[in-house]
């Protein structure tokens, strides 16, 4: 693969339109286009011996989560990896323009709707900047909000999100990591986009190292808990096998529907693609220009950590579905 040098690269007209908390922003041009370009984020949490404060894991994980998505077919910001101001960054290609604006979920439940407020009881607005997502509260967003509810294939398209997701470990698709495009009165489902927590941005290289020399069953267990931000009782965190398992009992039935087909055919999508997936890590060079931007430990571990949840979690509960 190609690392591409940015350092050149103008400011955009659309610099400072870019929010998030993954760490800095630029809006740049390059060949012509606008494009997002986003720096590590500081990993100040990490150990004092570990020499890792900033690095390549964010931009990385944002490369690697976008394009195991691509391979699958799904729509998806493209992404680039490259240097600029020194940093190993990575350059989203910006989906937007003058005429067509990201509408984020979090940003469409702030509809005030009084006659879910009536029915429910309950107040269905964002009110903190908390990453838990009640599965019940979007769920009525999704069958009564007059922007949500209008937008083919939305709930497929969150279920889809939850299967791969747990696979490519982003533990991040809280409720402004996705949404619409709004161009006029036209809406439609934006490309998938903020992947940069997949892949355990903030797991060091010496915390790596030191799970590969675990036993095998415990890396495996250890790869197979991943914590979700979803949560049925607003507390709670779910983990990947508990949201597979949903049934009848915890959500309606039609978005269990929707999750078993989403297990059986993003298992059967996976299974087909698996030798592209394995070339992309393969193909991600250790370093450029003296920058690191893979180590072989880490490498050997996210694959390996992407093989145990679509092995013992997936394809498990996609035979079960199937008996």
């Amino acid at each position: 693969m190609e690392i591409y040098d940015f350092s050149n690269c103008e400011y955009s007209n659309r610099n400072g339109y870019y929010g998030g908390a993954a760490g800095d922003k630029d809006g740049i041009i390059f060949n012509g286009e606008p494009w997002i370009a986003k720096y590590p984020k500081s990993n100040k949490g990490m150990a004092k011996n570990d020499k890792l404060s900033r690095t390549a894991q964010t931009p990385l994980s944002e490369y690697i989560g976008s394009h195991i998505y691509g391979i699958l077919g799904y729509p998806v910001h493209e992404t680039l990896l490259g240097i600029r101001h020194g940093f190993v960054v990575v350059v989203c290609k910006d989906f937007c323009d003058e005429n067509t604006r990201l509408l984020e979920m979090r940003t469409l439940k702030n509809i005030h709707i009084p006659e879910m407020n009536k029915k429910f009881q309950m107040d269905l607005h964002e009110t903190d900047d908390s990453h838990l997502v009640d599965l019940n509260e979007l769920f009525i967003h999704f069958e009564l909000n007059p922007e949500i509810s209008k937008i083919k294939g939305v709930a497929e398209r969150f279920w889809n999100q939850v299967v791969i997701d747990g696979l490519i470990g982003n533990n991040d698709r809280n409720n402004g990591n996705w949404g619409i495009l709004s161009c006029g009165n036209k809406r439609e489902l934006a490309p998938i986009f903020d992947n940069g927590a997949a892949f355990y941005p903030k797991k060091s290289t010496l915390a790596i190292e030191q799970i590969l020399k675990l036993p095998e069953a415990d890396q495996a267990r250890n790869n197979s808990n991943i914590q979700e931000p979803f949560t049925l009782d607003g507390e709670h965190h779910l983990n990947y096998r508990l949201m597979l398992e949903l049934d009848e009992t915890k959500i309606p039935a039609a978005q269990v529907e929707l999750l078993k087909d989403a297990i059986i055919k993003n298992t059967e999508l996976v299974e087909s693609k698996l030798d592209e997936i394995n070339s992309l890590f393969k193909s991600i060079p250790n370093e450029h220009n003296g920058l690191e931007i893979i180590s072989n430990p880490r490498r050997e571990y996210y694959l390996k950590s992407f093989m145990t949840r679509f092995n013992d979690v997936l394809k498990k509960r996609r035979d079960e579905i199937l008996k």
